[in-house]
């Protein structure tokens, strides 16, 4: 009998045990988080306590991935840029809560081409970004913000953000952390110049954008007409004026002659 209840025992304990085993899990919000610029100014339509929430729920081993578009609403070409205090927060996160987990900041352009603007295997440890520095110095050098993109008129990419919680992890401590997880962005816009170059029968303005001077050259002749038929002209001139001034010549030495003529007879 006491055998009987001991194995009942211990089918009861295999059964919770097989009960509690957790799978780790991928997950990605649905949210439609948004940053626009109107050509006036910037709107967003979310909060850190938001993006808090999204990840509250995620248990040790899972992933959750975040993502916030970036959209150009304006007339005009911009530059737009990602304050680095998400990385401080993740930073000094880490250090404060003492256990490891890995995240990723990703940027993607209008077209779908991927930048990875960090990857660390271990936040706070050892781990490296694309500028192949620690987190720390990373955070240091680049001062209050970083360049994201230049989007035309309309266009729109998106930055994403994906937090993998170690399997080992233990307690909620790097809630707190991402309670303070600011995702501020700024934008300017792109302003054109114009050079104007004069050549010898033409002008050339070129129109410069920004800084990676993409030049449009438009080239016009000026108003003053040809230079090879005013010189046309000017012979034909002269050539007349010396004509006109033999003709002369030679009709008073004639006229001198008749007069001469006349008081001889």
């Amino acid at each position: 009998m006491k055998k009987k209840i001991l194995c009942l025992v211990m089918a009861a304990i295999m059964t919770v045990g097989t009960a509690a085993t957790a799978y780790a899990e991928d997950f990605k919000s649905d949210k439609n988080w948004q940053v626009t610029f109107d050509g006036d100014e910037m709107n967003s339509n979310f909060s850190s306590k938001e993006m808090a929430e999204e990840i509250y729920g995620i248990l040790p081993g899972d992933t959750m991935e975040l993502q916030v578009e970036i959209k150009n609403a304006g007339k005009e070409k911009t530059d737009w840029y990602m304050s680095n205090e998400v990385l401080q927060s993740l930073e000094e996160g880490s250090q404060a809560e003492g256990g490891a987990y890995t995240y990723v900041l990703t940027y993607y352009d209008p077209s779908g081409t991927e930048a990875v603007l960090y990857d660390s295997e271990t936040v706070g440890g050892e781990g490296t970004s694309h500028m192949g520095e620690g987190l720390e110095q990373a955070t240091n050098s680049l001062d209050d913000f970083f360049y994201l993109d230049r989007l035309d008129a309309g266009k729109a990419g998106s930055v994403h953000l994906k937090v993998i919680l170690d399997g080992e992890t233990q307690g909620n401590a790097y809630q707190n952390t991402l309670a303070r997880l600011q995702m501020n962005f700024a934008v300017e816009k792109v302003a054109a110049s114009t050079v104007t170059v004069k050549g010898e029968d033409t002008v050339i303005r070129k129109t410069v954008t920004g800084a990676t001077n993409t030049v449009k050259e438009t080239i016009t002749r000026p108003k003053t007409g040809d230079t090879t038929n005013i010189l046309l002209y000017s012979t034909i001139a002269l050539i007349s004026g010396v004509v006109l001034l033999v003709f002369g010549i030679l009709s008073m030495k004639k006229r001198r002659e008749n007069e001469k003529g006349e008081q001889k007879s």
